[in-house]
């Protein structure tokens, strides 16, 4: 995790001469979420709570989507819906991820009270919604360095 102090003596370095070097480098070193929910307003809240830590995050709206972002990008955890539409569902792409991407953490988030434990994976962590900020930042401080 890093420190306040480091955050300054990055920003210090940013504003100097040479800010695109400083400013790619630590956005390099900063975690990335991957944020995978089909309902807009939701998407667009998680996005806004997460980044409140300091990470970049990314986000899509179906798992479909969320595979290219996946095969591309250095994604440090992914939080997924259950139900989505597309091809296959929040579930699926945790399977999915865990097969190809093994370390890569997932969170399931789900509204439905009904899902079952015996469906998750056994390396998940079901956040139900609506969840608080603190339970939400929680949960993504569990997973990120």
């Amino acid at each position: 995790m890093r420190t306040e102090t480091d955050r300054q003596l990055v920003e210090t370095r940013m504003c100097c001469q040479h800010p695109k070097p400083w400013k790619l480098l630590w956005m390099l070193m900063m975690s990335t979420v991957l944020i995978v929910e089909d309902a807009e307003i939701l998407r667009s809240l998680m996005v806004e709570a997460i980044s409140l830590l300091d990470v970049n995050v990314m986000d899509c709206a179906s798992a479909d989507d969320a595979l290219p972002l996946l095969e591309t990008s250095a994604i440090s955890l992914v939080i997924s819906d259950v139900n989505m539409p597309g091809s296959m569902d929040g579930i699926e792409l945790a399977q999915l991820i865990w097969a190809r991407w093994p370390s890569l953490p997932v969170i399931i988030t789900s509204g439905n009270s009904a899902v079952s434990e015996e469906r998750l994976p056994a390396h998940v962590m079901l956040l139900p919604k609506p969840c608080s900020l603190n339970t939400l930042h929680q949960a993504v401080r569990r997973y990120l360095p």
